[in-house]
């Protein structure tokens, strides 16, 4: 089956109920590895207000390790250039993450967890930025091609609705504002079954 029917046919399972919101996660991540071929990939959404911008890891799956693993919020002030980068280009693309001046403020983690390279890209829904694809290339270097990043949009273009529905349908199903606190934040009260580690 081509990649992308793959992603589609889970995201068709959750919104006909067929599969529950942590077994989307799981089959996203792991698929989202897979197509862009890099050992992890991580979902994220934007919480909080404009002013105080944080990143929230939904789900990151290992591909060494087979298995999801949790990662830590991304926000303050060492990641500000990170932030940056993201908001003005959509994307921030680290073939070399240890010397890419958008990756400077996760080099502890980079280093600990041996991640080389680093591609995070951006999606919204609706016009409005709701959220993040990451991709991790652990103990050697990848140079990310047009393509990859391409891809990447496509899959967020193609998936943001299922997505959002996931996040509403798991915790309530009031309207209110991608920025504002409440969903998401609540969202992240939810247990999920995963190893601890943290995001670069």
């Amino acid at each position: 089956m081509p990649s992308g029917d793959v992603l589609r046919m889970i995201c068709g399972q959750l919104d006909r109920g067929e599969i529950d919101y942590f077994e989307f996660l799981a089959l996203f991540t792991r698929q989202l590895a897979a197509e862009v071929g890099c050992t992890r990939a991580g979902l994220w959404i934007f919480i909080g207000s404009r002013g105080q911008r944080v990143l929230r890891n939904l789900a990151m799956y290992d591909s060494a390790k087979d298995r999801m693993v949790s990662a830590s919020d991304i926000e303050g002030p060492g990641v500000a250039a990170y932030f940056d980068a993201l908001l003005r280009d959509g994307a921030v693309v680290a073939p070399d993450a240890l010397g890419h001046p958008a990756t400077a403020g996760f080099r502890d983690d980079l280093l600990r967890l041996d991640i080389r390279s680093l591609l995070d890209v951006c999606f919204s829904v609706n016009g409005n930025l709701f959220g993040a694809f990451s991709c991790e290339q652990v103990g050697s270097r990848v140079d990310w091609t047009r393509h990859q990043v391409q891809r990447l949009r496509q899959i967020g273009a193609a998936a943001s609705l299922t997505l959002v529905r996931a996040v509403h349908q798991q915790v309530d199903t009031a309207h209110g504002e991608l920025w504002e606190t409440s969903t998401p934040n609540r969202l992240m009260t939810m247990p999920l079954p995963l190893d601890p580690e943290h995001k670069t």
